[in-house]
This record gives C-alpha cells, sequence and structure tokens, in this order.
C-alpha cells in the first residue's frame, strides 16, 4: 500500500455500523461530537441506525455503508459506530479474493482511507489489504467518550501522525521481541482461524483484548490457538 497519509483538521470522515445496532445513543452522539471538535467534518451514512434483530440492519445494508465509504473519493477516514457481532459477515459478502464479482470497490479503484475500532471490527482491520485501509485498532464513536483524556490523545496522535510514547507493561517471557502489532479481539479472531479471513500472522505480535468472557473460554480459545499451531509464526503475545 501507498505510504501513510495522516488525517488533519477539515478532512471527511463517514460513519458506518458494520457490526451490532446501535443502543448507545447518547455516547454515540458524545463520540461524533469530540471527532467535530477537533475540527474534522463527520458525515452520518444513511441506514447506520437501522436495526435487523441484534444487527445494524441487513447485511446488504451494511456492506452498502462499507462500500459507499470506501469508494467516496473525498472520504479521507471511516468511523465505526460499535462492536457487536457482524463484520465478519459483511467479508463473507464480499468474496474475500475475488473483489471484481463483490458489492465493494476493487482494492486498487480507490485511494485508502483510515478505519477506527476495536472488538468486533477486528474482521476488517485484518483484511486491511483487501480492503485497502490504514487500520486503527482503537475507540468506537460509542466508547470514544468513556475513555481517558491520554487515551483519546494517543488516538488522535495516531491517526494525525505525531510521535507515540510506547506502551508499557509487565512481561512474562524475559526476552525481546520486534513485529508487526497485530491488535484484536479474541473472540473474533479466534473464529477467523482456518478461514481465507485469517491473515498471515508469521512474524506479527498479536495484541489480544476482550470483556465478558469467563477464564474458561478464554482458556479454550486460546488452547485452540496452540493445538491448530497459529502461534507457530508469532514473535510475541501481549
Amino acid at each position: 500500500m501507498t505510504d501513510i497519509k495522516f488525517l488533519q483538521p477539515g478532512d471527511l470522515l463517514k460513519v458506518i455500523a458494520p457490526s451490532g445496532a446501535l443502543r448507545e445513543l447518547t455516547n454515540f452522539e458524545k463520540g461524533v461530537e469530540i471527532w467535530k471538535s477537533r475540527g474534522y467534518r463527520v458525515e452520518l451514512t444513511p441506514g447506520f441506525d437501522d436495526r435487523t434483530g441484534y444487527l445494524a440492519g441487513s447485511d446488504e445494508n451494511r456492506v452498502r455503508q462499507l462500500a459507499d465509504a470506501l469508494s467516496d473519493p473525498d472520504c479521507r477516514g471511516i468511523l465505526c459506530v460499535r462492536g457487536g457481532f457482524g463484520s465478519t459477515r459483511l467479508l463473507e459478502k464480499a468474496k474475500v479474493g475475488d473483489w471484481a464479482n463483490s458489492q465493494f470497490p476493487t482494492p486498487d479503484s480507490h485511494s485508502p482511507k483510515w478505519l477506527i475500532g476495536f472488538s468486533d471490527i477486528t474482521a476488517l482491520l485484518w483484511n486491511h489489504d483487501q480492503l485497502r485501509i490504514w487500520g486503527v485498532h482503537g475507540p468506537l464513536l460509542t466508547t470514544l467518550p468513556l475513555e481517558p483524556d491520554w487515551s483519546a490523545d494517543r488516538l488522535f496522535d495516531c491517526v494525525e501522525g505525531r510521535p507515540l510514547l510506547s506502551l508499557q507493561g509487565k512481561g512474562w517471557g524475559n526476552g525481546k521481541a520486534a513485529g508487526r502489532l497485530f491488535p484484536a479481539n479474541l473472540t473474533v479472531a479466534s473464529h477467523l482461524l482456518g478461514t481465507p479471513y485469517q491473515p498471515d500472522l508469521t512474524g506479527v505480535i498479536l495484541a489480544f483484548e476482550d470483556v465478558s468472557e469467563a477464564p474458561y473460554r478464554v482458556d479454550r480459545m486460546l488452547t485452540m490457538w496452540r493445538m491448530a499451531g497459529a502461534f507457530a509464526g508469532v514473535r510475541g503475545i501481549a
């Protein structure tokens, strides 16, 4: 992909809901205002507030939202409403590996966009090459108002090209590792294993997050990763 072009105030950002239905309306509105207060133009994609059961509208509606945002030449970034579930269904509809016959624009037909989100958005972020995006595993519009100031500042430092302070933590392995960072929701990433949507994890550092999962379920997922050999080329795990 081409060299990264960072965002700057005045850029147009489109709001999409590729996963779960919007429920946290107050936080969502606050999240939109945070981006606007930073000087960005924020456009709500038609259908973002649809609901079909637990999904933000039908698969076709959510595919259209993402495809429209990707193909809009004036759009510089894509802001995801919330997580939940549903983004993997978009990849299935888009026929990864057969983009010419899908509803998505082909990777070489549009300029790269920033795509920002986490949780269920993992499925889209992990297919960044096919979607032609610069991905940020960062706050959703419904969670941005809940972030501490340092976290929100770090998001804007990242997308606007300012240096980031190193993340600190206590290691267990007593060693050093270097590699491309692949953040992910553990549950979503686990369900991409063995599918056409699993990226090449050779030489990467995985950074897993998840919430509301019992320890035995986390244990079960990590055991599956080991048994599937998915950690074989991984250099580190956070």
